[in-house]
């Protein structure tokens, strides 16, 4: 009975050992699943197709302009005696806005006024006078026409000369302007060629920083790819360590386990052995105890007496049994003890071995574990320091190319109005002239008018003998005259009034009361009904341009957005004289719809055409569309319920810079990858880099 229990005790023993293997097997290949299963999960950029606006824009930078405009230019040779408007006053065409000196007209035209009251009266007079009276008044009149000659005479010469002062002021003046505009273009041309300097430098800079942060990142995934390598050997030689370990300690167990048995065995035997042997010296007791009963009573206690010498019997037989089953065990025990206590001795060496080596396995990778993740830590900073390389790099690159950019467009500026001085200094210099010359063409006519009336005069004093119908055509004659330079006195007089010529605002008034004007000084009105951005489009752009398509406008340092429409597309296309930008130029005017107080003419805006629009497009992102290089088909990652990839072939449509519309092969709520790279294939398992775990 013993034994059979020691045999039983023996394969429970088996079976926990047994299944202790199996459950440390069964855990570190699920932890190794799992751990595979996890490793394999790409971390990308999940994105869902949606439906919405998308529209391709052509970006513009212009200035506002009024949709009319009046411009008057007072000569400098006329005083302006009065000023009516301001700057930013909302005037009314026909309003009277400046008013030039017409001292000198009115004088003029008192005196030809007078004259030609003289003159009817000589005329009624003639109608109905005696020859004593003609012959006198003939006289008169031929010594007053003699001092009107005289005086026409002195204007005449006082005109020629301030003629030759106006051409040489007007020389100088332009001569001046020319050498102004010269070095202007000078300084232009310099700008632009610190311009390109600083362009190319800028770019140099920048990428150099780009190669710079490429080489640390690509440096960066390199030692992270090694790192996750580095976990993957160490979980791999910690793992086998650990296996290696329970193995021995399995192998220990089942040794002490046997030593345990042959120990458990001699016991039970000895024990066999004394149960046995009590056994027997109880059966003798009590046989001697019945055989002086049976002495007494033979009769009585015959089977009594039987019974007690068979126990005696069987109990010698047990007890020969117990003494050769202790002989068989302490056999077994000296034959299989030995091997038994080695076989316990190099199972606990193999622990021993074993947990040394796990140890020195957990040590091994902790320690290159620590200098990969140093590695991959230092490559980060190195991108860090690249990243920030590269924003100094392009911010500071930035600010000079922008100082040299505002440079180039200063001088810009500076070349358009020296230019304008110069048209100004001509535009001045000719009206100067102008002036001038009809002052010695009025002297001239003045001169004649004079030398006519006096040879009239000296005729009719003369020829006494002339008719009374001769003298009166010809005081007609010189009444006519008076009339024609009283009418041009009078326009002349009016034309002293500066008008406005539109409705709108006064954006620019130059002149000042009391004071002679400048050449180029101007007064101008704009049209207040409508602004306009005019643009200066490329040809690549202008020709999907169309009248009447939409626009958004921003005004530079105005955060209101405004609305705009294409309201003009000129015919032709130019190159500038003055930009560097040599490609020809098409003028687009954009009409702002929705202007407000904060529009001025002559503020630089930027205009965002729509030249093609999708209201209910399905749109991905533009990075999410990848092209096939065999059959040149795009295709995009379709990420399923179960975070799969799936790749899908797509039809595209309108391409924006930031997103392209999916024609066919995508519905919208289908989520993609946006940032597919080189380890994305159909099958993989990925999660959301935008989800926190």
């Amino acid at each position: 009975m013993g034994k059979l229990k020691a045999i039983i005790f023996k394969s429970k023993k088996s079976i926990i050992v047994t299944a202790v293997l199996l459950l440390t097997l069964l855990v570190g290949g699920g932890t190794g699943y799992w751990w595979y299963q996890n490793a394999q999960v790409r971390e990308v950029s999940v994105h869902t197709a949606w439906k919405g606006q998308l529209a391709k824009h052509v970006p513009i930078t212009g200035d506002i302009e009024a949709s009319s405009t009046s411009s008057l230019y007072p000569s400098p040779t006329a005083k302006i005696v009065e000023v009516f408007a301001e700057e930013g006053q909302a005037v009314k065409k026909g309003d009277v806005l400046a008013r030039i000196d017409s001292t000198e007209y009115r004088t003029q035209l008192d005196k030809q006024t007078i004259n030609l009251a003289n003159a009817e009266g000589t005329l009624a007079y003639l109608s109905g006078s005696s020859a004593e009276m003609d012959k006198a008044s003939s006289q008169n009149a031929v010594s007053q026409a003699r001092i009107a000659l005289e005086n026409a005479q002195s204007n005449y010469n006082a005109a020629q000369g301030n003629l030759a002062d106006i051409n040489t002021l007007n020389a100088n003046a332009i001569s001046q302007a020319n050498i102004a505009l010269e070095n202007a273009q000078s300084n232009y041309a310099a700008a632009n060629s610190n311009l390109s300097e600083r362009g190319t430098l800028y770019d140099n800079a920048v990428s150099q920083a780009q190669i710079a942060l490429e080489s640390a990142q690509s440096n960066a995934a390199s030692l992270a790819d090694k790192l996750h390598n580095v976990e993957i050997a160490n979980e791999n030689a910690v793992g086998q360590a650990e296996l290696t370990l329970e193995n021995a300690k399995a192998h220990y167990w089942i040794a002490k386990k046997n030593l345990d048995d042959l120990d458990n065995t001699l016991y039970e035997a000895e024990c066999a052995l004394d149960t046995a042997k009590a056994t027997y010296e109880s059966a003798k007791l009590n046989l001697d105890i019945v055989k002086a009963l049976y002495e007494a009573d033979p009769i009585l206690y015959a089977l009594d007496y039987q019974l007690a010498q068979q126990a005696v019997t069987s109990a010698e037989t047990a007890v020969w049994n117990a003494e050769q089953a202790l002989d068989s065990a302490k056999l077994g025990y000296q034959s299989g003890y030995d091997a038994a206590k080695l076989a316990v001795i190099d199972a606990e060496t193999a622990v021993r071995s074993a947990e040394i080596a796990l140890s020195n396995a957990e040590n091994a990778a902790d320690a290159e574990y620590a200098a990969a993740a140093k590695a991959v830590s230092d490559s980060e900073a190195a991108v860090r320091n690249a990243e920030i390389a590269l924003s100094n790099a392009e911010s500071a690159g930035s600010l000079e190319y922008t100082a040299a950019e505002k440079a180039v467009n200063d001088s810009e500026a500076a070349v358009r109005n020296a230019e304008i001085n110069v048209s100004n200094a001509r535009s001045g210099a000719a009206v100067k002239y102008e002036a001038a010359i009809k002052a010695i063409s009025d002297g001239e006519n003045a001169v004649r008018s004079a030398g006519i009336a006096l040879s009239n005069l000296n005729t009719t004093a003369t020829f006494s003998s002339a008719t009374a119908e001769e003298r009166i055509s010809n005081q007609a004659d010189q009444i006519a005259l008076l009339k024609t330079d009283i009418a041009y006195l009078n326009k002349k007089i009016e034309e002293c009034d500066l008008k406005a010529n539109v409705d709108g605002i006064v954006t620019k008034m130059d002149v000042v009361a009391n004071e002679y004007p400048e050449a180029g000084d101007a007064i101008i009105v704009d049209g207040a009904t409508e602004y306009v951005i005019s643009l200066a489009v490329s040809q690549f752009d202008s020709v999907n341009m169309r009248v009447g398509q939409k626009a958004t406008v921003k005004v530079k340092g105005v955060t209101a957005e405004y609305e705009g429409v294409v309201s003009e597309i000129g015919q032709s296309a130019e190159k500038s004289a003055t930009s560097a930008d040599q490609d020809a130029k098409v003028t687009v005017k954009v009409t702002i719809t929705d202007p407000d107080e904060n529009i001025k003419v002559g503020y630089e805006a930027d205009a965002e055409i729509i030249t093609v629009e999708r209201l209910d497009a399905l749109r991905v992102n533009f990075e999410a569309v990848q092209i096939e290089a065999e059959s040149g088909k795009a295709y995009v990652y379709v990420v399923d319920s179960g975070n799969r990839v799936e790749k899908r072939y797509i039809e595209t449509g309108l391409e924006t810079e930031y997103d392209i519309e999916v024609v066919e092969g995508l519905v919208e709520g289908e989520r993609y990858v946006a940032d597919p790279n080189k380890d994305i294939v159909s099958g993989v398992k990925v999660k959301d880099s935008d989800i926190a775990d």
